[in-house]
């Protein structure tokens, strides 16, 4: 039964688990059974970070975007990223430093429903945006949670440090198992 209670389940495993073993949870967990509406928030202005759960260890983010929303280019604080689409579809483009400094463009690729991404800074910068013809909706899982990151302003061509902030902070009691 879809339900937003279903939620414990993933953040239980993910805490039970170490980083080397999120990928597989993602690819292998029904998110089919977790009803995410009660942790949205939208906004006609930019796409909304709604935080479902942060400790130490991790933090799981649930992202909504109107049609064209898009990220600037970022990197991750020296942290692992996982992005799982949950509904709609999503452009990724990849960028790498040259030694100059100046961002270079390596690729992209499209994220569709129950599609995963990796990413890291080892791996570069990436930048996300919302190509479905209405709302997509994407759930971030950052291994250690993320305060600060390095993100491209594109009009000054300049890298600015940014404090990331939730839109929503709607944290999932972890439920733990008593024997």
């Amino acid at each position: 039964m879809k339900s937003p209670e279903n939620i414990h389940k993933l953040i239980a495993l993910l805490s039970e688990s170490s980083k080397k073993d999120y990928n597989s949870i993602f690819n292998n967990f029904n998110f089919e059974c977790i009803n995410f509406k009660p942790f949205e928030s939208w906004s006609p202005k930019k796409y909304t970070r709604n935080c479902l759960y942060k400790d130490h260890q991790f933090e799981l983010i649930l992202l909504c975007w109107n049609e064209n929303q898009a990220t600037s280019i970022h990197g991750h604080d020296g942290e692992d990223c996982w992005v799982y689409l949950l509904e709609g579809s999503m452009e990724e483009v990849y960028y790498t430093l040259t030694t100059n400094n100046d961002i270079k463009e390596e690729g992209s690729h499209h994220l569709l429903p129950k599609q995963l991404s990796f990413m890291n800074d080892r791996i570069g910068l990436h930048k996300l945006k919302n190509t479905y013809k209405g709302k997509s909706l994407s759930l971030h899982l950052y291994a250690k949670p993320i305060e600060n990151c390095r993100s491209y302003d594109e009009a000054s061509k300049t890298f600015i440090e940014r404090e990331l902030k939730y839109d929503t902070f709607r944290e999932v009691e972890l439920v733990t198992k008593s024997n």
